[in-house]
């Protein structure tokens, strides 16, 4: 016969079990919606009769939002934040570089929205995740 479970985790112990999951979902989650959404973009059919300027559309809301990504992967790589070593200020850094994305943030969801079809939900939740990476970074720094 077993014995009885001796350790029972607190609210605060899965509370701190699931932040951690989620972010670590949040930090694998960009490059995996990326590659699905441009996977599903480079494979469907351009319609016939689609105009011209509904292309150049989809081309645009895909390309932002792989811009805003490498631009916050270039961020994360080239703001160093160890207090110990550069002061405060990489902090006040990387709290203003997070501002800009959370402000622009509704901005590339319109656009993505605009996408093509297939596409457009993997490009909302890409731009939420790197949204929220860029939160999760400012938090921890």
């Amino acid at each position: 016969m077993p014995e009885p479970l001796l350790f029972l985790p607190s609210t605060e112990y899965i509370a701190l079990v699931m932040f951690n999951l989620l972010g670590l979902l949040s930090f694998l989650s960009p490059p995996i919606l990326a590659f699905f959404a441009w996977k599903k973009f480079l494979e469907s059919p351009n319609p016939q009769g689609m105009p011209q300027w509904k292309s150049i559309v989809d081309w645009v809301a895909l390309l932002s939002v792989s811009a805003l990504f490498v631009v916050c992967v270039i961020a994360f790589l080239t703001i160093p934040c160890d207090v110990d070593l550069y002061g405060w200020a990489c902090v006040a850094k990387w709290r203003s570089f997070s501002g800009h994305v959370a402000r622009i943030t509704p901005f590339f969801v319109l656009l993505a929205a605009t996408g093509r079809k297939g596409t457009r939900i993997l490009s909302i939740l890409w731009i939420l995740a790197i949204n929220l990476d860029c939160l999760m970074v400012d938090m921890m720094a």
